[in-house]
């Protein structure tokens, strides 16, 4: 599993691989996938300028509503999808899970949809949220039960400082990303195994320097004795999932 910046991640097990919420072309365009997984609708996320120096060979899963968006593109299959769905990409099997963010490409909204993806392969597992909304986060707990996860990549914020979310916390408006700290929270909500920080250090606003988000995670994991469960990446930088190759 392949930290690429951003939100965006290559999962590949046994040798099948899906890219996740590209952005960036130098950055995804040479990489190996059999298929492109977008969450939500959000620019960061479903990157038309990204999307078009893609193989366009490879199906493009969208979230629902989202379609008309990328029809130009030029993919040979895109399809939408919601929380439930259920998809076949080699000998990957992948799930679309429920997650917590606001839905609207420019402004708040109801559509598109928004939706994470649990991609598995001979009991190994791996979640991506997409991005996370302070608000209600029993969903999660749900999907930990639901699947054995060996790693889910969450958010730690956004394009503003940590302070801001971390003032933000107690606002369930379903519009602020979450902090670090709510993030380990949700980790251990999913009971995953290993967790691998994302949307952070690669699209960033003048207000405070990027790396004060993995540090506070880094702090928070050491006080609270999870310290194994986070593994910290930089940019391009992967961790080993063990699975068989049939």
């Amino acid at each position: 599993m392949t930290w690429i910046g951003h939100a965006s991640a290559l999962v590949e097990l046994g040798g099948d691989a899906v890219l996740i919420d590209p952005l960036g072309r130098r950055r995804c365009r040479d990489r190996e996938y059999d298929a492109v997984l977008v969450t939500h609708a959000h620019v960061d996320h479903l990157n038309r300028w990204t999307l078009a120096a893609l193989n366009k060979d490879v199906p493009l899963y969208v979230p629902k509503g989202a379609k008309d968006i990328v029809a130009d593109l030029g993919f040979r299959e895109v399809r939408e999808v919601e929380p439930g769905d259920h998809m076949s990409v080699g000998k990957l099997d992948i799930v679309a899970v429920p997650t917590r963010h606001d839905n609207g490409r420019w402004r708040k909204g109801d559509a598109p949809s928004c939706t994470g993806y649990v991609v598995a392969r001979n009991g190994t597992h791996v979640h991506h949220s997409g991005d996370i909304d302070i608000s209600d986060f029993e969903l999660f707990d749900e999907i930990g039960e639901q699947f054995d996860l060996d790693a889910t990549l969450l958010p730690i914020g956004g394009i503003l400082p940590v302070w801001y979310y971390r003032m933000r916390r107690g606002h369930k408006d379903r519009g602020v990303h979450i902090d670090p700290d709510t993030a380990l929270q949700i980790a251990k909500r999913l009971n995953a195994r290993r967790m691998v920080p994302v949307h952070y250090g690669t699209v960033q606003l003048p207000f405070g320097p990027a790396y004060t988000a993995p540090w506070r995670l880094a702090k928070i994991a050491a006080e609270t004795d999870d310290a194994e469960r986070v593994s910290i990446l930089g940019h391009g930088e992967s961790i080993e999932l063990k699975t068989s190759s049939t």
